[in-house]
């Protein structure tokens, strides 16, 4: 069975005064903003940009464990939506197809019929039956392949996450990380025996959104996404905040549930503001179970994935990543890094060929490291242009076929060594 996923083929209706078929660009504005005013808590972001064929795309995050609803825009009114559930749940299945059936309503868009040939799809067919039975069998279904692909990475000596953000992988003890914490071998061996017990990794279950949901959705961000110090960018007092307010939400509605009172108070002193509650979330926090290992991927080392490279960096790292750079830093130290394919009309392009082109101007200063078949070069030095002397290190890395560039910067000129080690750190993914 395909993992479990809603995609739509729709045709926008023609509106307006002088009726007309809204431009791609006037279709996904209308999207963003229905998106925006219906479900205000739950959408967490929205990117626009250009595909390569031309077309608009428009992406809309409405879970922390979930993969964006994409929406692509043509011309003469076409749109194409996605919308993956698999790593998230039912519960999320369901809520998607409710909200693009009222939003082709509202917007005038009409969907193809399933499993017609210009695109619609549903393997679990709830979209158009509304029958959860089949729904939560295909995820059942998609949970056994997934958790059998994990014991099968686990006799090799390797570990798989599931529902986890793309582009990072976290360093953990156990036999697979979930958006919910890590699990053991024995969790995921009695797992693959009966994968009903495995829905505990899957943070939206259920169709209500009630205060089991509100807390699931708060420790996904606890777990991959929380940096656990002070914020330092404005995206993480905002992470922060939307983190809090979850757990506020959902503490009235059921106070039984087993909340993460240490963290809950460790967000309100970083955070650094007085939580109403903060006095009884103290007391219970005391009286935690010590035992328990901290919430929290990022207090440990992650990797980075980039463009097909791949770098060690602390958990707690602030981060920024576009199609083009992914940065990353705190405290005085930072790096930036960028990565292409390389190639020409002859195949793909040489190290040695890639670097001829991209760091001749080193000269005698360049520095050079081997890794196998990884080739790098690098120059060390200082930029005092803003009136502050700052070393700089100025890299590149190539295989056969892919190249990065690489830029680490430190405030403290002893810190040389460290940024020496980064460049050398960067392998292939």
């Amino acid at each position: 069975m395909e993992r479990p996923a809603v995609y739509l083929a729709g045709q926008a209706e023609k509106r307006g005064l002088i009726p007309r078929v809204p431009s791609p660009d006037r279709l996904l504005a209308d999207v963003e903003a229905w998106f925006q005013a219906e479900y205000a808590d739950a959408v967490r972001s929205t990117t626009s940009h250009k595909l390569p064929s031309g077309a608009s795309e428009l992406l809309v995050s409405l879970h922390p464990a979930a993969e964006n609803v994409g929406f692509v825009a043509g011309e003469g009114g076409r749109v194409q939506v996605s919308a993956p559930s698999w790593p998230t749940g039912p519960g999320y299945h369901t809520f998607v197809s409710h909200a693009l059936q009222r939003l082709g309503t509202d917007l005038e868009i009409t969907w193809a019929p399933l499993d017609a040939e210009d695109g619609s799809h549903d393997e679990t067919g709830y979209f158009g039956s509304g029958d959860r039975a089949p729904l939560e069998q295909a995820h059942l279904a998609w949970l056994l392949t997934t958790l059998n692909m994990a014991r099968d990475a686990r006799r090799k000596g390797r570990t798989l996450h599931v529902g986890t953000p793309a582009g990072v992988r976290f360093t953990f003890n156990g036999a697979l990380a979930s958006a919910l914490g890590p699990r053991d071998d024995a969790w995921l061996e009695r797992a693959v025996e009966d994968p009903a017990t495995a829905i505990d990794i899957l943070p939206w279950w259920a169709d209500v959104t009630d205060g089991r949901y509100l807390l699931s959705r708060a420790l996904c961000l606890m777990w991959s996404e929380v940096r656990w110090r002070p914020p330092a960018i404005d995206s993480e007092r905002a992470l922060l905040n939307e983190t809090l307010t979850l757990l506020q939400r959902a503490f009235p509605l059921d106070p039984s549930l087993p909340f993460p009172w240490r963290e809950w108070k460790e967000l309100i002193d970083h955070r650094g503001f007085i939580d109403g509650a903060a006095e009884q979330i103290q007391e219970r926090a005391a009286g935690e179970n010590g035992n328990r290992p901290p919430i929290g991927y990022r207090r440990q080392p992650v990797t980075i994935v980039h463009e097909g490279w791949s770098l060690e960096i602390p958990g707690s790292f602030a981060e920024r990543r576009t199609d083009e750079e992914w940065w990353g830093g705190e405290g005085g130290r930072g790096i930036t890094l960028a990565g292409t394919e390389t190639g020409t009309e002859d195949g793909p392009m040489s190290p040695e060929s890639f670097l001829l082109q991209v760091a001749s101007h080193f000269g005698s200063d360049a520095l050079t490291h081997r890794d196998g078949e990884l080739l790098g070069k690098a120059r060390l030095n200082v930029d005092d242009s803003s009136g502050v002397s700052t070393g700089v290190l100025e890299a590149y890395a190539a295989v056969t076929g892919r190249g990065a560039a690489m830029r680490v910067v430190f405030d403290d000129p002893d810190d040389w060594p460290w940024a020496m080690d980064v460049w050398r750190a960067l392998s292939p993914a």
